[in-house]
């Protein structure tokens, strides 16, 4: 059965996500999760692409990008996983995938939708119960917009960028956004909600 063709997004801004094969960890320590990160910023410019948001999870990537197009996605996406699929493979004397598929890519089409995507994105490992405070999790763009933290892979969000035009306060606002408990993901969760309910 032939794989549906991938959304274009009018605004060119994704959230690109990649697994481990069944659910198979891809990073076990600091270096492997470097080596991923490097790839990335090696990648991006000669794909042209931004990143927004990230978190890389022990078996599981997010990010929030965007792309020139989907053929220039396709490229980084491509090369990003075959390089780390070597070094993996080298390091672990591993065979067979390392990677479930390709990767999956979501349109988002609405500055609101890239704030959403942003803060669900940075959760990850509060809500994997691996931290209690997004800013405690090392592998993420939290600390960045919420604390002002350099990171080399970076470009501000547009969407941050408009909370406000003071950046403490943009802090502020950003970090209460990402770190408040809203009851009806909980409730999702708890599968007392229907799925899609909004």
């Amino acid at each position: 059965m032939p794989r549906k063709r991938r959304e274009q997004s009018a605004t060119g801004v994704y959230h690109w996500i990649v697994r481990g094969m069944n659910k198979k960890d891809l990073f076990h320590d600091t270096q492997d999760f470097d080596c991923f990160k490097k790839l990335l910023i090696e990648y991006k410019t000669t794909y042209q692409i931004s990143f927004f948001h990230f978190c890389f999870m022990t078996n599981h990537v997010h990010v929030l990008l965007k792309a020139m197009d989907l053929e220039y996605l396709a490229g980084f996406s491509h090369y990003v996983q075959r390089r780390y699929a070597y070094y993996y493979c080298g390091r672990y004397k591993w065979t067979g995938s390392v990677f479930q598929r390709g990767y999956r890519s979501f349109v988002i089409d609405r500055d609101e939708y890239m704030l959403e995507c942003g803060r669900y994105i940075e959760r990850n490992p509060v809500k994997a119960k691996l931290v209690e405070n997004p800013g405690d999790y090392k592998y993420t763009s939290y600390r960045y917009y919420a604390a002002g933290d350099i990171d080399a892979m970076l470009t501000e969000s547009p969407a941050y960028t408009a909370l406000s035009s003071d950046v403490n306060l943009r802090r502020m606002i950003y970090a209460k956004r990402v770190e408040e408990h809203r009851v009806h993901e909980e409730m999702m969760e708890r599968g007392l909600l229907p799925v899609g309910m909004s």
